[in-house]
């Protein structure tokens, strides 16, 4: 890991005890990339429309339309080149197959495209795939964009022109694949052909297209948020690493089937009225997972829902040995253990959809139990969509605003927990229907359970503020300089300014300790054999609306720092930092710190590089020693580790 880092050597220096300056932190090229991610802005006059319509497929094309499974929606507006290639995306059509015809470059800016909304919704229509990708792609990072307040930078290097555009291929190869990939700076959708007895609607021996899928042009395009975001969460240094970057993606591709009313309301219709039984809502890649199957079960690649029995799927049961929840396992793989986080946090969104249903049925003169025994009037059925989809709205919102809170490295499931119930204390301290509650006993139930945390509750399970007050006054909001806005920095060198201030601070050595960090020219803690200089890896702003009205505008940051340690007559590098999360004063709100020392840490590496992530890690001999070193592409090698008979989507 540490040989990966590309950072600005030299930036600030220290006095060492022989009197000879050392670095003390290095500013990552992400800082200064933060700046070169920027969606289409319209400036005030500029008479351009908020949004364009544009037709999907609201889960794939094996979905009926009387269930809602075609939409038209509403795709924020920017002006498009022929591609479609915009500020953030650049659509490339070469590749498809046989019959379809070569799409070229779609022009969504001609004005026939314009009036009609699009291409119409057609599997056969090479130029719908690049229209759906598209929509898709772009409807993610807004997700994303609305939560945290923010502009999200890609992870990836900008082009010629100075800007950070992610490709995206429609048509990418011949395989039951796609995939995210940081070193090509893309999303890449297969396609295949269906078995000869598929189940549902897919027909034998059809096409079946990845990039057709909601759900998986979602998935990827999470895993690139989630990149640019937390770079190191592609370094696999424990079995939840990968597996919190699936079930994180599987999360965002889940909430949003709920943002579509048509496909909430048919699924309740159908269900009357009971989330959980409404497997279009609960399954994840339903086409794929079709397709996939030569005679056997009609399931969907992966389910929100991991028990049989719907009473069952409730945070406010107790949990169960024989009949309970799929519960957390280390030796499962990759996307089997992101989907214990998946049912854990969607079982939680259930428990507070049937607590807020429960008050509709009780005003329509029903018995809340009577959900899923008798049809519900058009009415009911209506109120109870539109309370549903402001739920999940919220649990997508809370899912992404917690990866502010959440460590730069060593990501483990239950520290996910504690992100979740922290950013939702920070904006509504009153938790009147229990979503902090429902959440933890859901992770209770699948034995996920945060690190040295003696109780499930929320005092305990929150993090804590720093041990001692910290202030950085230079950081305060009224010292720094904007674009505008505050969710827009002024350029490259003000974010570079700004990580300087953090990088003086958080290297002193009246700090550093307070920040899991080594100071420079410090002794090194035993078993750490070389100690590279901190690196000052983000530093950007976060705007949230609270509940009441409220703006709270705080400054998120990432410090890392990367060290070889000796562990069993090896050599292996660990990377240790802190997130850092300042308020519009400069004070430090939140230090969420991995240190490099701690020995259960280094047992847990050495446990994955020896077992279940040996794949994903090289032996090399140096000296009389050998080294692990990660390997580059840990998602692309996750899908090629993966059963060889079924290769899926990451």
């Amino acid at each position: 890991m540490a040989k990966k880092k590309k950072a600005r050597a030299g930036v600030g220096k220290r006095g060492s005890d022989a009197g000879r300056a050392v670095t003390a932190y290095q500013i990552s090229p992400r800082v200064a990339r933060q700046a070169l991610t920027e969606p289409y802005r319209c400036r005030r006059g500029c008479n351009d429309p908020l949004t364009r319509q544009l037709w999907i497929y609201t889960l794939d094309p094996s979905v009926s339309d009387s269930e809602g499974g075609v939409a038209k929606v509403e795709v924020p507006w920017e002006p498009l080149e022929p591609g479609p290639t915009g500020a953030l995306f650049e659509v490339i059509g070469a590749g498809a197959p046989a019959p379809l015809a070569d799409p070229g470059r779609l022009a969504l800016d001609d004005p026939r495209w314009l009036a009609s909304d699009g291409v119409p919704p057609s599997p056969s229509d090479s130029r719908f795939h690049l229209q759906m990708a598209y929509a898709v792609c772009s409807l993610t990072y807004a997700a994303f964009r609305r939560a945290l307040g923010r502009n999200i930078a890609w992870a990836i290097d900008p082009g010629g022109d100075g800007r950070a555009r992610l490709r995206v291929r429609p048509f990418a190869y011949e395989e039951r694949n796609a995939a995210y990939s940081r070193e090509a700076g893309e999303l890449s959708f297969g396609y295949f052909r269906a078995g000869t007895r598929p189940a549902g609607f897919t027909i034998p021996g059809g096409l079946v297209f990845t990039g057709l899928s909601h759900d998986v042009v979602a998935h990827e395009t999470t895993h690139a948020l989630l990149d640019g975001l937390r770079a190191s969460f592609q370094e696999p240094t424990n079995v939840d690493v990968p597996a919190f970057h699936e079930g994180f993606a599987d999360l965002v591709a889940l909430f949003l089937h709920f943002t579509y009313p048509g496909v909430v309301e048919e699924a309740l219709r159908r269900s009357r009225g009971v989330v959980a039984r409404g497997s279009v809502l609960a399954d994840i890649a339903r086409e794929f997972g079709h397709a996939r199957t030569d005679g056997g079960g009609a399931e969907a690649l992966r389910s929100g829902i991991d028990v049989a029995g719907i009473q069952a799927f409730d945070s406010d049961e107790p949990p169960g040995e024989a009949s309970g929840p799929v519960v957390y396992d280390a030796a499962l793989d990759a996307h089997d253990l992101g989907t214990v986080l998946v049912s854990a946090v969607f079982e939680a969104f259930v428990t507070i959809v049937r607590r807020k249903t429960g008050r509709l049925m009780r005003v329509a003169g029903l018995d809340p139990r009577d959900f899923g025994t008798i049809p519900l009037d058009d009415a009911l059925l209506e109120a109870v969509a539109k309370e549903t989809g402001d739920v999940a709205e919220q649990f997508l919102t809370m899912c992404i605003r917690a990866i502010d809170y959440c460590p730069p490295v060593d990501m483990l499931l239950g520290e996910y927990l504690r992100a979740l119930v922290t950013a939702d204390m920070e904006l509504e301290p009153v938790d009147r229907w229990g979503y902090r509650e429902a959440l933890m006993r859901s992770f209770r139930r699948r034995r996920i359970f945060p690190e040295d945390v003696l109780f499930m509750t929320v005092d305990a399970v929150r993090w804590q503020p720093p041990e001692r007050r910290l202030e950085i006054p230079a950081l305060a909001f009224g010292q720094l300089r904007f674009d505008g806005e505050p969710g827009r920095a002024a350029g490259p060198e003000e974010l570079e300014r700004q990580a300087r201030i953090l990088g003086d601070f958080v290297t002193h050595p009246d700090h550093a300790p307070l920040f899991r960090l080594i100071p420079p020219a410090a002794p090194r803690p035993e078993g750490i054999v070389q100690v590279s200089p901190a690196i000052v890896e983000s530093i950007r702003v976060s705007r949230r609306g609270a509940p009441d009205g409220r703006i709270l505008f705080d400054t998120i940051a990432e410090v890392t720092q990367a060290c070889v340690a000796e562990r069993d007559g090896a050599l292996m590098d660990v990377v240790g930092g802190c997130t850092i999360v300042i308020d519009h004063e400069g004070e430090v709100r939140f230090a969420i710190a991995k240190g490099v020392t701690a020995p259960e840490r280094l047992d847990r590496q050495v446990r994955a590089i020896r077992g279940p992530l040996a794949p994903l890690w090289q032996r090399r001999s140096e000296g009389s020693m050998h080294r692990f070193v990660a390997r580059d592409g840990m998602l692309r090698r996750i899908h090629a580790g993966r059963v060889p008979r079924a290769r899926e989507p990451s």
